[in-house]
């Protein structure tokens, strides 16, 4: 894809991420003013399993899709590939959901939630799978309007429904935060499908060429165990604190993780059409790793721009979430990490995809996740959710490391990893500060520090970021 094409399509996603970020600005505060942090809390474990079974029972398949979708051009093969996606996952959340429904209505064993509400689970996983498989889609074929105008109808009905439920209910359950979330996703894969109707149309498969089942599951089946790993190390810290405080903790932390959303609209727009860019450059131009090296270098000062400019407007931020939330302002500094490094790693880790060494992320999955239950099972207990917080972030400092270390066996690039290690290392130090200290001076200081760091390390990259910028504002302003 051409550099202005990127653009383009970023531009798009990123329109209907500000959107939804501006959605959730304004009702998450309404939100958690309306219910205890209690229900919030319980709500957050409801949708933490919800995500956990997502990722596992999509089986890999989602990623598959990604993969294979450039193979063949023809609407039969994606129509094919679509079927062979979306077949087994369905199938087995189910039956899943039906024996689990059943072993707690004959009382075989007692489940956190009651029958119904896991009736819900799976009702919810079932849909997740189905709008997580179509999305992708639209991804891979860079219908980005398409994309956005999904998520954006999600978020909408998502809020829209919580809030009535909520505010003229009599008792403030989480099974109606619950509900509304399961109409959103109902809502997001009606929509969904109708905009890719043509490659859903199962029953007119007439594809001529040979299908690659066994290319598409054999890379896919490793996802199956580096998701449900990835998936647990993710959620690892709400279950510890689920396990050492109460739904209370849950709940700051869970609302402490919403502020992090504000880097929604990069690393949702990035995410969104690196991997396909990437795959279809590399198939075109497999010897060109300037491409790559450029992408990683301007993700990075954007990322870790917003990243401690986070940090050092965080109270403003908390302010917002209500009096009972206030404790928050301390668990963002080191929940950054998670969509800055998670982010970076996208570029870094591209040599595992274009190898289809898929087996790999099991690897990196199982050292990540083993260093947040060990950092959780030493931290929690001692500082509660400030140790939820640490350990998550150095675990994903861990989770980067492995990704682009692995990755470069097989496609190597020249990273610049002592810069980037230099200042990954210089903003956990901000980190701690912030954690354990409120000093507005300190904050200020460090803050420019780190700026600093950055104009020296990517001096020219950031001058292409500002030209890049003021290109586009002036083109869009021309254009109105």
């Amino acid at each position: 894809m051409e550099k202005e094409n990127f653009l383009k399509h970023f531009m798009i996603i990123g329109a209907g991420t500000i959107l939804n970020m501006v959605v959730g600005f304004i009702t998450t505060p309404i939100i958690t003013r309306l219910v205890t942090t209690d229900v919030y809390g319980q709500y957050n474990v409801f949708i933490m399993y919800a995500g956990i079974g997502l990722m596992i029972l999509c089986m890999g398949l989602d990623q598959g899709i990604i993969r294979f979708y450039h193979e063949d051009d023809s609407q039969a093969y994606r129509r094919m590939l679509i079927r062979a996606c979306c077949a087994i996952p369905i199938c087995v959340t189910l039956i899943i959901t039906t024996i689990a429904v059943m072993i707690s209505k004959m009382g075989l064993y007692q489940f956190e939630f009651s029958a119904g509400v896991i009736a819900m689970l799976g009702l919810c996983v079932l849909l997740q799978i189905i709008n997580r498989l179509n999305t992708i889609q639209l991804r891979a074929a860079y219908m980005t309007k398409q994309f956005s105008a999904i998520n954006v109808i999600q978020k909408i009905v998502y809020v829209l429904m919580a809030i009535i439920l909520i505010r003229f209910s009599v008792h403030k359950h989480f099974e109606y935060m619950v509900f509304a979330t399961i109409m959103s996703y109902a809502a997001a894969v009606f929509v969904g499908i109708g905009f890719r109707k043509d490659d859903w149309k199962f029953w007119d498969v007439k594809y001529k060429g040979k299908f690659d089942y066994k290319g598409l599951y054999r890379y896919s089946a490793p996802f199956i165990i580096s998701m449900g790993i990835t998936t647990l190390f993710q959620a690892i810290d709400k279950m510890s604190l689920n396990i050492y405080c109460t739904y209370s903790d849950v709940g700051i932390y869970s609302s402490a993780m919403n502020i992090i959303h504000v880097f929604g609209i990069i690393q949702t727009s990035f995410n969104a059409l690196w991997a396909p860019m990437a795959i279809e450059h590399y198939q075109q131009m497999p010897e060109d790793k300037s491409f790559y090296q450029k992408g990683n270098r301007i993700i990075t000062i954007i990322m870790f721009f917003f990243g401690i400019s986070l940090i050092l407007f965080r109270d403003v931020f908390v302010l917002l979430l209500g009096e009972s939330y206030r404790s928050a302002t301390y668990l963002i500094p080191f929940l950054i990490f998670n969509p800055i490094l998670y982010t970076i790693s996208e570029t870094t880790v591209m040599g595992i995809v274009f190898m289809k060494k898929s087996s790999m992320h099991i690897v990196i999955a199982a050292m990540a996740c083993v260093t947040n239950v060990i950092g959780n099972a030493i931290l929690v207990p001692k500082f509660g959710c400030k140790g939820a917080a640490i350990a998550t972030g150095i675990s994903y400092c861990v989770f980067f490391a492995a990704r682009t270390v692995i990755a470069n066996r097989y496609f190597k690039v020249d990273w610049k990893l002592g810069k980037l290690t230099v200042l990954i290392v210089s903003t956990v130090i901000y980190a701690f500060y912030n954690t354990f200290w409120d000093n507005i001076a300190g904050n200020i200081v460090g803050y420019f520090i780190l700026l600093s760091v950055m104009a020296l390390f990517y001096g020219d990259e950031i001058k292409e970021c500002i030209l890049i910028g003021k290109t586009q504002v002036i083109k869009m302003i021309k254009e109105s």
